[in-house]
């Protein structure tokens, strides 16, 4: 079998990629948006041994956005959310060999943040593997003001814009632009947003606006991170709590701006966060203020700079994982608890392997981004 060939395929099963699963010969097949149950005529698209990538040619994609044949935005929408939900628990069981609970929330209109990129006056995502812009009228996923402030900027002239970022507050939007727009365009923004900054420069609104879980106050502005779905965000930080439950001290590594940390502040006698990126920082400071707390001393240092112990230590780091030092760190202190929340289970795989000094005792999955492959999960590690 060689790139190009095309036949036709029985889709035996489907996976938490979204990719249907069929046997020809010796060779296993991935094809995008199909399902199990699917006949399809495929066009392999590249060979590795006897692992065969293929894109569908004959299939309807059953989908209820118009734009998902082509567009990259997401990558489940073809299969029921039962099954959706299904598929990611059962690759965490498998990865983990451990049996796990998925949390899940609306599978709709849930994202509070979009990226939109911007080429040829073309305003919208990416294609799947291209940088092919897919314009579209409105997002399943996206909150409705989202969408609909997308509406307004399509009338925009977009030729000097290179890229969007839009987040919902509680006080309304914020739009951060990459480029240049008419004086004209900014008087009509300024009538659907509350914040506008262009090229990182605040040039209309507040500084900040927030985001609220109950009492608490978060607050956020262009480069300031926050989970874009806040009902699933809001729990999580409610099972971070329970488990770490009351403890002395706690340390608060990649903090960000502060939000777990701060969730957690009636629990814990003291609270260290450790952050490298300025700005959340700073962002972290300010919501520390904000919300009165008088036991979370933020340090804006890399979170390999540990050097004392800790009662329980949250980890949240990057898609890319712990480092190695962080690693060291880590298995050389005196604590009971660790809890690492992330956003990539292969990385996750790969540092819990090396976390020698500790066993692997809970992991739950949060559908943290519905209709996508990808998958949150909070995992709770104790000392051997």
């Amino acid at each position: 079998m060689k790139a190009k060939d095309k036949l036709t395929v029985s889709i035996i099963d489907d996976n938490h990629l979204g990719n249907g699963i069929a046997k020809k010969d010796d060779f296993i097949i991935f094809v995008p948006k199909t399902v199990k149950g699917d006949v399809v005529d495929i066009e392999v698209t590249s060979v590795n041994k006897n692992i065969v990538k293929a894109k569908a040619i004959s299939n309807s994609v059953n989908s209820k956005c118009p734009y998902y044949d082509r567009c990259g935005g997401c990558n489940l929408l073809h299969v029921s959310y039962d099954r959706e939900k299904e598929l990611k628990r059962d690759y965490i069981k498998r990865l983990f060999k451990l049996d796990t609970d998925i949390i899940s929330f609306d599978r709709e209109h849930y994202r509070n943040k979009v990226t939109l990129h911007v080429i040829d006056n073309t305003v919208g995502f990416y294609e799947e593997k291209s940088n092919s812009v897919v314009s579209f009228d409105s997002c399943l996923l996206l909150d409705s003001d989202i969408n609909n402030l997308i509406s307004v900027l399509k009338e925009f002239d977009s030729s000097n814009i290179n890229e969007i970022v839009i987040k919902r507050a509680y006080e309304g939007l914020l739009i951060s632009i990459k480029g240049s727009i008419s004086d004209i365009d900014l008087k009509e923004l300024k009538n659907h947003v509350k914040s506008i900054y262009i090229n990182n420069e605040l040039v209309y609104g507040d500084e900040y606006l927030t985001i609220r879980f109950g009492d608490i106050v978060y607050n956020i502005n262009h480069e300031s991170f926050f989970q874009v779905n806040e009902k699933c965000a809001n729990s999580l930080y409610d099972y971070i709590k329970e488990e770490v439950g009351s403890c002395n001290k706690l340390l608060d590594l990649y903090c960000g701006t502060g939000s777990i940390g701060i969730y957690l502040s009636n629990n814990v006698k003291k609270i260290t966060g450790i952050e490298i990126n300025e700005d959340s920082v700073k962002c972290a400071k300010k919501n520390i203020k904000d919300n009165n707390i008088k036991n979370y001393e933020i340090i804006n240092a890399d979170a390999s700079s540990i050097n004392e112990d800790y009662d329980v230590v949250i980890v949240d780091p990057p898609r890319s994982g712990l480092s190695m030092d962080v690693i060291d760190s880590l298995n050389n202190m005196n604590m009971k608890k660790l809890i690492y929340v992330s956003c990539n289970p292969s990385t996750l795989k790969r540092d819990i392997s090396l976390l020698n000094n500790f066993y692997l005792k809970k992991i739950t999955v949060f559908n943290m981004f519905p209709a996508t492959r990808h998958i949150e999960s909070f995992t709770v590690l104790e000392r051997k």
